[in-house]
Order: C-alpha cells, then sequence, then structure tokens
C-alpha cells in the first residue's frame, strides 16, 4: 500500500507526519498567532479552494490528538491554539530530512535552501548565518 503524502517531523520522542492540509491548518493558526475555531480556520480556506467544513474540523481534531494543536473544550465551541510553533515544525522536518535522507549531512540542504531562497538575506540574517557557521566549525 502507497504511503501517505506528507512532512514528516522528529523529536527525541516521536515522529510525527504532517500531510498537506494538516500543514495549511496550522499555517493560518499559526498566522492568527491566538486561539481559532474550526468556522474562522474554514472560512479561510474557503476562500483558497472548495472544501468541506467537516474536513477542516476532522483534521483540526486529529491535530490535536497528535499534539500538535491545543483543543479548548471548556466552551460551546471548540478553540484551537498551537502547541509548536512553526520554527519548531520547520525544524523537525528539516532534521528529519538531514538525518533520514541525507546521512547527516546538513551541507546540502543548507546549499540548497540558499540556492532557492526568493528573497535575498538580510544583512542581519548573514551575521546570525556566519556566526553559526563559526560555531559549529569548533
Amino acid at each position: 500500500m502507497p504511503k501517505k503524502k506528507g512532512y514528516w517531523f522528529s523529536d527525541t520522542s516521536r515522529a510525527v507526519n504532517l500531510t498537506p492540509p494538516e500543514a495549511e491548518i496550522m499555517r493560518v493558526v499559526w498566522d492568527k498567532g491566538r486561539a481559532v475555531s474550526v468556522r474562522e480556520v474554514y472560512e479561510i480556506l474557503l476562500r483558497r479552494r472548495r472544501l468541506a467544513y467537516t474536513t477542516v474540523m476532522s483534521v483540526m481534531s486529529k491535530l490535536a490528538r497528535k499534539q500538535i494543536l491545543i483543543q479548548d473544550r471548556s466552551i460551546t465551541t471548540y478553540m484551537y491554539s498551537a502547541a509548536v510553533t512553526d520554527e519548531e515544525v520547520a525544524g523537525s522536518i528539516l532534521d528529519g530530512v538531514v538525518d533520514k535522507v541525507l546521512a547527516g549531512a546538513a551541507a546540502p540542504l543548507i546549499s540548497r535552501l540558499l540556492g532557492k531562497s526568493r528573497k535575498k538575506l538580510t544583512p542581519e540574517q548573514l551575521k546570525a548565518l556566519e556566526e553559526l557557521i563559526k560555531k559549529n566549525g569548533k
């Protein structure tokens, strides 16, 4: 049976599969920066593409079970907030790629990311990157 397409990430304790619909919903939650209802997320996603309210509700419930979203059931309308930041998820995904795909070699990934960037790095970002390189070179 083919494996479900998704973005996986791992930390020291678990590996989690983040599917494209889950990633899309999480982006909405992160962008809001506060607790949101299923209805709010649904209405934002509906502007982008056609989908069912129940699909959004199911995916958000699944994200809560995975402990990626925090589900507040204290009021009639369940509210959801992010349990992890977008940077934590991105870092975990990239760590997984380095470990599982690139056999621990981060240089090809860094080179690819810098070469594909649509935006130029700011002087502050370049300085931070240089400091990381120096720190890791020791």
